[in-house]
């Protein structure tokens, strides 16, 4: 499915279901310890914030997590445990169900993850990513970005993304820019992901993130991804990927210059939410819809509104019956959310 010059993005609810995690990325302000703020998302505020997205129009209800944190910290264990669950994954895949009753559909990134834990969200979700971040295994070093990150192994990251190959799950990949990876190694990042988008064709999109410093984290004095790099990166994933494949850049953390990603290659804006913040990018708030559709008008281009799912990725080989017969109600011939 060529793009042509239309820009999709979904209108989602981002429910961060727990901050715990048991990674020390440098670059990340979204993991917290216990004690810092609540260990999980209890089940009825998750159906609530469900609920109230889906009366606002929202189709995606994205749910992000720590990384394994039960293999850390027993209190989190506990408080799973009094729920009835004994994992994440359970939980995640509960409260994906729970979403998908309100009208909503869910999109899980978990991080690493077992392929019997992906195969049991595959039946209530619409589609599921993991960031490859980076190929370099030089960054698991001591300084470096992902120092004492046992979830940030590139070989483990590319296998959890083979196991949605699989399973037929349509999936979300991408790299982070900026946290310390040469050219070289971003460059090969993109290709490690081409290779089994090239395997599985399951790959839905790739997104291209730039680091922004912030206060607090342990990379805090680090330069940020300079312009011309992210402009270079989005049109080197364009000629890599070739015309069909879906490149995302995030507008809230390139808030003024996201239509000049637009035409060096990137056709897609991502997950905007009315009523959620961007929990991993707290300090860069949502562009306004409004906003977006005009000033890409103004170079030609035409917004359009996607489930989690891209259109060409629906159909019974990448949903579950149960996905698939909602999914249908709310979009129009061509795949796209029906206005």
């Amino acid at each position: 499915m060529e793009k042509g010059n239309t820009i999709t993005f979904s209108k989602n609810v981002f429910i961060p279901l727990t901050r715990l995690c048991r990674d020390h990325c440098g670059y990340c302000t979204f993991k917290i310890e216990p004690g810092e703020g609540e260990l999980f998302i209890p089940p009825e505020e998750v159906i609530n914030t469900a609920r109230n997205g889906a009366s606002l129009g929202c189709t995606e209800l994205l749910f992000v997590t720590g990384d394994k944190p039960e293999l850390k910290y027993p209190i989190y264990r506990d408080g799973l445990s009094k729920l009835g669950y004994g994992t994440t994954a359970e939980y995640l895949t509960a409260m994906s169900e729970a979403g998908l009753r309100e009208n909503i559909f869910p999109h899980t990134n978990m991080g690493v993850a077992k392929c019997e834990e992906l195969a049991a969200l595959r039946e209530t979700n619409a589609s599921m990513g993991l960031m490859l971040e980076t190929i370099s295994e030089r960054l698991l070093r001591k300084g470096e970005a992902h120092y004492r990150s046992p979830d940030k192994v590139p070989k483990l990251r590319l296998r959890t993304t083979e196991y949605a190959g699989e399973l037929r799950i349509a999936w979300t990949s991408g790299i982070l820019v900026g946290i310390g990876e040469t050219l070289e190694e971003r460059i090969d990042s993109l290709f490690a992901i081409k290779r089994l988008s090239d395997k599985y064709g399951h790959i839905q999109e790739i997104i291209i993130q730039n680091f922004n410093p912030k206060q607090g984290i342990i990379m805090e004095k680090h330069l940020p991804a300079g312009f011309l790099d992210m402009i270079k990166t989005v049109s080197v994933a364009r000629l890599i990927f070739g015309k069909r494949m879906n490149i995302q850049i995030p507008p809230n953390l390139n808030s003024k210059t996201f239509p000049l990603f637009i035409l060096a290659g990137a056709n897609d804006l991502g997950g905007v939410s009315p009523i959620t913040i961007d929990y991993v990018n707290p300090e860069a708030p949502w562009p306004q819809v409004e906003r977006m559709e005009r000033s890409l008008g103004e170079l030609g281009f035409t917004l359009k509104e996607r489930l989690p799912i891209y259109p060409e990725f629906i159909g019974e080989e990448f949903l579950s019956n149960k996905v698939l017969e909602r999914v249908k109600g709310f979009v129009d011939s061509s795949g796209y959310v029906a206005t």
